[in-house]
C-alpha cells in the first residue's frame, strides 16, 4: 500500500474518532459540540490539503514515468542466491545459506519499452485516483457534520463510489504493477547470446556467474486489502443510508 493510501486510511480513522468522541464527552455535548466542530473543520482542511498533494504527486509521477530516462522498477526473478566461484572462501560469517534466495529485485532500469512505461504510469494513475476519492469522501463527511446534515444522499453516493474505486483501483494497480515488473524482468534478463571465458571462470552459463538471475515470465501477486477496504466503505455507506431513512422517519416527531 502506498504512503498516500496509508495517510488516507489514517485520515478516515481520525475523522471517525472525532465524530464519535462527543458521544462520550458530556462537556462537549453540553456546549453544543463546538470543540468537535472545530476539530472537524481542521480535519476538512487536512483532507483538502491531502487531495491537493495527492493530485500534484500523481501528475508528477505520471510525467516522470513517461519522460524520465530511467525508472525504479520492482521486477520478479527466479529464486536466486549468488554462489562463490570454485576455490573461493568467506571468513567471518556465522551462518550459511543452504537453500532459497530472493525472488524480487528493486532496480533502476534504463531503456524500458514504451508499453512497460504505460503500465507503470497506469499504476501511478490508479493509485492517485483511489487516494483522491478517499480524500473527497472525507471532505464530504466533514461538510455534512459542519452543516448539521450528516446523513445526506450525496455522502452515501460518495462512500459508495469510493468503495468501488478502492476495489477497482486497488486490484487494478497491483495487476499493472505486476505486468510491468514481468516485462522489465524479461527486457533486462532475457538474452540471445553471451561471451565469456568458460574455462577460466569454470562456469557453464551466465546464470552460473554471480549476479545474473533468470527472468520470470509469469508472476502476478494480489493483496486483498482493497477488497476489505471497499467492503468497509460500502458498509459505511449503508449505515449512512439507514441513518438518512431514520432521520426522515423521525423528522415530524418531537
Amino acid at each position: 500500500m502506498s504512503i498516500l493510501g496509508t495517510i488516507a486510511m489514517l485520515l478516515v480513522a481520525f475523522l471517525a474518532a472525532l465524530l464519535v468522541a462527543p458521544l462520550f464527552d458530556r462537556k462537549t455535548a453540553r456546549n453544543g459540540g463546538e470543540a468537535a466542530q472545530r476539530r472537524v473543520v481542521l480535519t476538512r482542511g487536512i483532507a483538502v490539503a491531502y487531495i491537493v498533494i495527492a493530485s500534484a504527486s500523481t501528475i508528477y509521477r505520471l510525467a516522470q514515468t513517461l519522460t524520465a530516462p530511467s525508472l525504479v522498477v520492482k521486477m520478479p526473478v527466479e529464486e536466486f542466491w549468488p554462489s562463490l566461484p570454485s576455490g573461493s572462501t568467506m571468513t567471518g560469517v556465522s551462518a550459511t545459506v543452504l537453500s532459497g534466495g530472493f525472488t524480487q529485485a528493486l532496480v533502476e532500469v534504463e531503456g524500458l519499452a514504451a508499453n512497460t512505461r504505460w503500465l507503470l504510469a497506469s499504476t501511478s494513475f490508479l493509485q492517485g485516483v483511489a487516494a483522491i476519492f478517499i480524500g473527497a469522501a472525507v471532505v464530504s463527511m466533514c461538510n455534512g457534520y459542519i452543516t448539521k446534515a450528516t446523513f445526506r444522499p450525496v455522502l452515501i453516493r460518495w462512500f459508495t463510489a469510493a468503495a468501488v474505486v478502492i476495489l477497482v483501483c486497488g486490484l487494478g494497480w497491483q495487476l499493472t504493477e505486476s505486468l510491468a515488473g514481468m516485462q522489465a524482468s524479461e527486457q533486462v534478463l532475457s538474452y540471445h547470446g553471451s561471451s565469456f571465458q568458460r574455462d577460466a571462470m569454470e562456469r557453464e552459463s551466465l546464470q552460473d556467474i554471480i549476479g545474473i538471475p533468470t527472468p520470470v515470465y509469469l508472476d502476478i501477486n494480489f493483496n486483498l486489502w482493497p477488497l476489505w477496504a471497499g467492503l468497509g466503505l460500502f458498509t459505511t455507506a449503508q449505515i449512512f443510508r439507514r441513518g438518512l431513512e431514520m432521520q426522515k422517519d423521525t423528522a415530524g416527531l418531537v
